[in-house]
């Protein structure tokens, strides 16, 4: 049980809070006109804290508040001046987007960030994903970009929306550790007067070049995969400066985008001066 004088600084959360959080977990139009979104599950909430992320709100479960393995992160929280508000047990699970509640989930603006630059350091790399649409490849997508220190990401076409409750969740949490960046053709043009080269992802060997054999490419890259079915489109394929594909058996007829992306990531940031820290 935990410290009965924890509990007195946790305020009841409101219906309005509850229904708001109810609203930003299911549709866009309410994340994009409050600039917030809701990450849900202990270990996000909690990594995002760790991180020096502050949270808008947090919001916990009866049963979370009362669990003692759970007093010293509330205590952090107070701490750090975020806000802690209970709900019933019953009332966190109709709100929440998981099939089993975990009990905690947190309220966050969305990062702003400065303009993205025409022109970037020589050795920047970044990743363009290009209308893809499931939210778990999006969010792995940008884990891996974290992982292997890439410099942003670029969302063209129509793609998921970024801060949808899945997307944030199979981030675990990192969609707060990389800029990501909407990017419409215009400004894809401008990245490319800017010095950027764009290198276009593709299945198959047609006229594309064997990933192994692209050592060197002077320069800020951009590094674009296309969405599940389609591959990149026809219009972002006409801007490419060049293209390349991973080898696989002839008996696989492609690798899904996440899987993709990794290798493509780990081998780019290594001839690139190494795994960015």
């Amino acid at each position: 049980m935990a410290d009965p004088a924890l509990r007195i600084i946790m305020e009841k959360a409101s219906k309005a809070q509850l229904r708001k959080v109810r609203e930003l977990l299911r549709d866009r139009r309410a994340r994009d006109e409050s600039g917030l979104f809701v990450a849900e599950g202990a270990k996000i909430v909690r990594d995002m804290v760790g991180k020096g992320h502050v949270p808008e709100s947090v919001i916990v479960s009866r049963d979370f508040a009362d669990g003692s393995d759970n007093e010293a992160f509330l205590r952090e929280a107070e701490s750090g001046a975020i806000s802690v508000f209970v709900a019933g047990n019953a009332e966190f699970d109709r709100i929440s987007s998981l099939q089993h509640s975990q009990g905690i989930l947190a309220v966050v603006k969305k990062p702003r960030y400065p303009e993205l630059p025409a022109a970037s350091g020589k050795d920047a790399l970044l990743v363009l994903c290009d209308g893809v649409q499931d939210p778990g490849n999006l969010g792995a997508m940008i884990r891996t970009s974290v992982a292997f220190g890439i410099d942003a990401m670029l969302l063209t076409g129509e793609a998921v929306d970024v801060y949808n409750p899945k997307v944030v969740r199979a981030s675990s949490g990192m969609i707060l550790d990389i800029p990501i960046y909407a990017c419409d053709p215009a400004e894809l043009d401008r990245l490319r007067e800017g010095g950027h080269r764009l290198l276009v992802s593709r299945p198959r060997e047609e006229e594309s070049e064997d990933i192994d054999k692209i050592r060197e490419f002077p320069g800020p890259v951009i590094l674009a995969f296309g969405s599940e079915g389609k591959g990149v489109s026809g219009e972002v394929e006409a801007k490419a400066d060049g293209s390349f594909h991973i080898p696989i058996r002839e008996k696989a007829e492609s690798l899904n985008v996440t899987a993709a992306a990794a290798i493509s990531l780990y081998l780019f940031a290594r001839r690139r001066g190494g795994i960015r820290k």
